[in-house]
C-alpha cells in the first residue's frame, strides 16, 4: 500500500471537522466588499506575470493556479476599505505581497519535501527543485517592480522587513529541525516571522494606504499579526491531524522533518519525562506517513491538539477585540469606513481557526 492510500485508509483516526460557523465561510459574501478591487487585482497579478520572458510562461502560469483564497491581497483591500478609499496603490502592493506569497510557498514546499499543494503537484515534484528556486525568485523579483511603482518610504521599507522577517523565521525553524526543546515561546518566534509577518505587512499597509495613522496603524498591525499566529497555529494542527483530500496538499511533512511544532510542544509540555522521551526517539529514528494516524491519535488524547487550538482561539479574541476598538475609532475621527469591509475581516479571521484545509 502506497503512503497516499495508507493515509486515506486511517483518515477515520485523523479527519479533522472544523466548527459549523466555519463550514458556512462563503468566500464570494466575505469578498464582497472588495470584489471589484479583488478582480483587478488578479488582473494586475496577470499582467506583472506577463512581463518576464516568454519562454518562461509555462512556469509562471502554473504558479498562478498555486494561487488559493488570496488571503493577504483580501485583507490588505479589505483593511483599506475598512478606513476609507481603495486606490491604485492597495492593488499594486496587494498583488505584490501575493506574489511574494507565492514564490514563499514555492521555496517552502522544497524544505518540506512536499510533493502536493492545493491539489496540484508542487514546483520541485513537477519539475525540480533547481527550476522551483528559481521561479519563486522571478515571482519576488516581479513583486518588487510592484512595489517601486507605489514610489512609498514607507511601504518599501514595510514590505522590506517583513520579508525579512519571513526569511528570518523560516532560517530559525530550519536550524531548529530535532530540536524538541524549543518553547512556545520559541515557536512564536518562528511563526511571527515565517507566517504572521506577511499577514501584518498586509492588514497594516491596507490602512497606511487609507490613511491611518499612529495608533491606528499598531492596531491593523496587531489585528493581522494576531491572525497569523492563529493561522499556522491550525496549519500546524492540520499537519497532524488533517486530511490530505480536504486540505490538497501533503500533510506529516513537519514530524518528517522533525518540526517542534505547537500542538508537540504542548505534548511535550505535559507528557511524563519517559513518554516524552519515547516520543522524541520516535520522531528522531523517523516518522513513515502510514503512522501519522497513530501519532495524531496520541496527541488528541493527551489534550495537546485542543489546547494549540485554545492558544489559536484566544488570538482570534484578540483580533475581534482589536477591530472593534478599531470600527470605534473610525466613527470617532468620522472616517468614509464601510461597516461591510469591517464585518468581512471579522469573518475572515473567525475562519482562520475553523478551516480544515
Amino acid at each position: 500500500m502506497n503512503a497516499r492510500a495508507a493515509l486515506k485508509k486511517n483518515d477515520v483516526m485523523t479527519n479533522f471537522s472544523p466548527p459549523p460557523s466555519a463550514r458556512k465561510f462563503d468566500l464570494a459574501k466575505t469578498y464582497r466588499p472588495i470584489e471589484s478591487e479583488l478582480k483587478a487585482t488578479t488582473e494586475a497579478l496577470r499582467e506583472a506575470l506577463r512581463r518576464s520572458d516568454p519562454a518562461f510562461a509555462r512556469y509562471l502560469d502554473y504558479s498562478f493556479e498555486l494561487g488559493g483564497k488570496r488571503l493577504r491581497p483580501a485583507l490588505l483591500l479589505l483593511s483599506g476599505r475598512a478606513w476609507g478609499a481603495i486606490e491604485r496603490r492597495h492593488r499594486l502592493c496587494a498583488a505584490a505581497l501575493e506574489m511574494i506569497h507565492t514564490g514563499s510557498l514555492i521555496h517552502d514546499d522544497i524544505l518540506d519535501g512536499a510533493k502536493f499543494r492545493r491539489q496540484l503537484e508542487t514546483f520541485n515534484a513537477k519539475w525540480d527543485s533547481k527550476r522551483a528556486v528559481l521561479v519563486g525568485d522571478i515571482l519576488i523579483t516581479l513583486a518588487l517592480d510592484m512595489i517601486c511603482e507605489c514610489d512609498d518610504p514607507v511601504v518599501f521599507r514595510e514590505i522590506s522587513a517583513k520579508c525579512r522577517a519571513t526569511v528570518e523565521g523560516e532560517l530559525f525553524q530550519t536550524d531548529s529541525s530535532g530540536n524538541f526543546e524549543l518553547t512556545v515561546e520559541d515557536y512564536r518566534r518562528i511563526v511571527l516571522g515565517k507566517t504572521a509577518s506577511l499577514i501584518e505587512c498586509s492588514t497594516f499597509l491596507g490602512g497606511y494606504l487609507s490613511g491611518a495613522r499612529d495608533a491606528e496603524l499598531e492596531l491593523f498591525a496587531t489585528f493581522g499579526r494576531s491572525i497569523g499566529v492563529a493561522f499556522q497555529i491550525v496549519d500546524d494542527v492540520l499537519d497532524l491531524v488533517g486530511d490530505e483530500e480536504k486540505t490538497g496538499k501533503t500533510l506529516g511533512s513537519d514530524l518528517a522533518n522533525k518540526k517542534a511544532t505547537l500542538p508537540v510542544i504542548r505534548y511535550l509540555e505535559s507528557a511524563s519525562e519517559s513518554d516524552a522521551r519515547r516520543f522524541r526517539d520516535r520522531v528522531e529514528r523517523g516518522v513513515r506517513p502510514e503512522e501519522r494516524a497513530e501519532i495524531a491519535a496520541l496527541l488528541r488524547e493527551s489534550g495537546a491538539v485542543d489546547a494549540a487550538f485554545t492558544d489559536a482561539n484566544r488570538l482570534i479574541d484578540e483580533a475581534l477585540a482589536t477591530l472593534t476598538t478599531l470600527e470605534r475609532r473610525a466613527e470617532e475621527l468620522g472616517r468614509p469606513s464601510s461597516s461591510d469591509a469591517f464585518e468581512s475581516l471579522a469573518a475572515v479571521a473567525r475562519f482562520v481557526v475553523g478551516r480544515d484545509r
